[in-house]
């Protein structure tokens, strides 16, 4: 098992994670995309899986994977009471074969992911094909700029936050506090 795979395996599994969402991210997210019940959702890295439980909270079918075995399971056990509206599974969402259902999806999220995807444009082209007509693909992330020099390995660089709201024909951004998090809302065309 490559080293890095390993440290994720041995973080969640000792049920540790990043920043929570708490009940303001959720509300603004909820502003955002506006969820319908029974519309599906994709949460891509999902960790323990609290972001993806909140999404199944605020109404939405959703599957949570990670390609972490212990971020799996860990979902899996935390959260077996939201089963059916929270679906768990095992997924690299690099892996151009692990099979996903194309415009089946009305929202996609990576939250605290993308900077640590090793082709960004790659995962942007992927998440087109998985929306739904009018899909929202939200983004959460620190930036780069705004971290310790140690850390801008976890955020995204303006330019490609620039980057990804250049290659799609609606977005916006906001940030949950000044020099927090930057959420990126980014919509599929209506067809």
């Amino acid at each position: 098992m490559p080293a890095a795979r390993a440290h994720w395996e041995d973080m969640f599994a000792a049920g540790k994670g990043f920043h929570r969402a708490d009940d303001r991210e959720m509300g603004l997210l909820a502003e955002a995309v506006r969820p319908r019940a029974g519309t599906r959702a994709l949460d891509v890295g999902c960790g323990l899986g609290t972001y993806a439980a909140a999404l199944a909270g605020l109404g939405y079918r959703t599957l949570a994977v990670d390609w972490a075995d212990s971020a799996v399971a860990a979902t899996r056990d935390r959260y077996a009471d939201l089963e059916p509206r929270l679906e768990v599974a095992g997924l690299d969402f690099e892996d151009a074969t692990a099979r996903l259902p194309q415009a089946a999806f009305h929202l996609v999220t990576m939250r605290l992911v993308l900077a640590f995807m090793a082709d960004k444009e790659a995962a942007s082209e992927r998440v087109r094909g998985l929306l739904a007509p009018g899909g929202a693909w939200v983004v959460t992330t620190p930036l780069a700029e705004r971290l310790p020099e140690e850390r801008r390995h976890i955020g995204l660089t303006a330019a490609e936050v620039g980057a990804l709201l250049g290659d799609w024909s609606r977005g916006h951004w906001y940030d949950l506090e000044p020099d927090g998090l930057r959420i990126v809302v980014l919509r599929a065309p209506v067809r």
